[in-house]
């Protein structure tokens, strides 16, 4: 076909177009070839820079499958200078490896199955194509046959049908499938050229790679354009996934947050309920140490008002008498001041605390219990010691565990039912025992019996040590509890001292 052009009427160039086409179509071809590289490694990039610090399994063996594309496809162009082993049969195997690895890839973005191992097959399949196309190659005397290049096209076509699949699992998990359906697209698109490719290949049109016929260059140019597009694809999904994990983050923090409020809410109330508890089952015995005081006072009143009329000048009897009078009024004063703190609601307020005096302040309390179940309790503390806690909070605690040992004395029922405490100093820690001479802890519930709702006792609640541990903790401390070697129960606390 001869074109000539004219400009006034002079001849400027006389142009063989078919020849022009057939010398600038190779260079187009392997210009495409070297544009997807370009791009392949360009996408690799990209991912690098958006997830690879955060140690996106995913995003890696996404980013490796587009390198290692980039790499085949170059090897490709540069083919009349390299080997055909290097050239052609490792390009082939590379290829493979590529778009296997995106498909271990979209496995990693399961989020029901975060532990997944790279498939043996990954690896197996790349091998297997490269000794197979070396086998048959040497069978045709080193030549690449239509039939070896229908061989690794269509493990392309297979590779990217996995990875169809793969997607199509994925998806499942996730609400919005939207760019997963797009991917299975592309991925569907791909392997139906890779299947036009083969058929190219064996009605004998076109066995080159860079041959000028027509339709092998659209093919390719379509292979190339969709590769691009998979790639994009990929980015955009992630962004679009990491988007929605944000938001559902936010969301579940919110949720949390609720949560974390009710918890507190509920150990507040169950803070009441226990204090309530206790307080009712220490209500007869306070309720005799404070008749007792009154009682004698009263007395004391009665006597001094007959002296006053039958022996006023009597001054150092009365004297005595009001002081009687005084002391008792005090006494019922100390144990109210006490019940009111134990009942107090101030749970946030953390104060320095002498420990010897909120120790017998609660002995103090339970005396009139510890007096009917004909308990005795020893307290061996320095005067000094200080520990920053909330003061009803604490005595809580106190009475929690003393009414434990009460009870558990009074079902043992030994001939003599003892309470020891005692204090030691370790370091920066108060270490606090409170040992009974009981039955102990039944073997294997040492740290049950600080479990939510457990107790061993049939009338028992399973808050009162759960509780006790709770409130504890918030005080940086730890309580744990084991048999002691007389066989009783022991509960040891320890506390930062101040």
């Amino acid at each position: 076909m001869f074109i000539s052009f004219r400009v006034n009427k002079q001849p400027i160039a006389i142009l063989n177009y078919s020849h022009t086409l057939s010398c600038m179509t190779p260079f187009t071809i392997q210009t495409l070839f070297l544009f997807y590289s370009a791009l392949s490694f360009l996408s690799a990039t990209l991912i690098g820079t958006l997830f690879w610090k955060r140690n996106d399994q995913s995003a890696k063996l996404w980013l490796w499958g587009c390198l290692l594309t980039a790499i085949a496809t170059v090897i490709t162009v540069n083919r009349g200078s390299i080997p055909l082993t290097i050239s052609y049969s490792l390009m082939v195997s590379i290829e493979a490896l590529s778009v296997l690895l995106f498909s271990e890839s979209l496995k990693r973005l399961s989020i029901t199955n975060s532990k997944i191992k790279l498939s043996w097959l990954t690896f197996a399949i790349p091998i297997i194509l490269f000794s197979v196309v070396e086998l048959c190659r040497q069978m045709a005397n080193g030549e690449i046959t239509p039939v070896i290049s229908a061989s690794t096209t269509l493990t392309f076509a297979i590779a990217n049908i996995f990875c169809l699949y793969q997607t199509m699992r994925v998806k499942n998990e996730f609400e919005n499938k939207t760019f997963f359906n797009f991917l299975i697209l592309v991925f569907g698109v791909v392997a139906a050229l890779y299947f036009m490719r083969i058929f190219i290949i064996l009605s004998g049109y076109s066995g080159h790679s860079f041959d000028t016929k027509t339709l092998n260059v659209i093919v390719w140019f379509a292979l190339f354009l969709f590769g691009s597009i998979r790639n994009l694809a990929y980015i955009v999904l992630r962004l679009h996934l990491g988007f929605n994990e944000h938001t559902r983050l936010n969301s579940m923090n919110l949720r949390l947050s609720d949560v974390l409020e009710e918890r507190n809410e509920m150990i507040l109330s169950l803070q009441k309920l226990n204090r309530s508890a206790s307080i009712n089952a220490l209500a007869s015995t306070i309720s005799h140490e404070i008749n007792q005081p009154l009682g004698a006072s009263r007395l004391n009143a009665q006597f001094a008002e007959m002296k006053l009329q039958s022996d006023p000048s009597n001054v150092p009897l009365l004297r005595g008498l009001v002081k009687n009078i005084l002391d008792d009024i005090n006494r019922a004063s100390t144990i109210v001041k006490n019940l009111s703190r134990l009942s107090s609601n101030q749970s946030s307020s953390v104060t320095y605390v002498n420990l010897a005096e909120s120790i017998n302040q609660v002995i103090e309390i339970s005396k009139g219990k510890l007096r009917s179940s004909k308990t005795t309790i020893n307290l061996d503390c320095a005067s000094h010691y200080q520990i920053s806690v909330n003061m009803s909070e604490w005595q809580q605690v106190l009475i929690n565990l003393i009414n434990n040992a009460i009870q558990a004395l009074d079902e043992a029922n030994p001939d003599q039912k003892r309470i020891e405490i005692s204090v030691k100093q370790e370091n920066q820690l108060l270490t606090i025992f409170i040992e009974d001479n009981g039955p102990g802890i039944q073997a294997g519930q040492e740290s049950k019996i600080f479990d939510l709702m457990f107790s061993s006792k049939e009338a028992g609640s399973g808050i009162g040590l759960w509780l006790s541990k709770n409130i504890i903790n918030r005080f940086d401390g730890e309580i744990t509890a084991h048999n002691a070697i007389n066989g009783g129960a022991c509960f040891v606390i320890r506390l930062p001292i101040t």
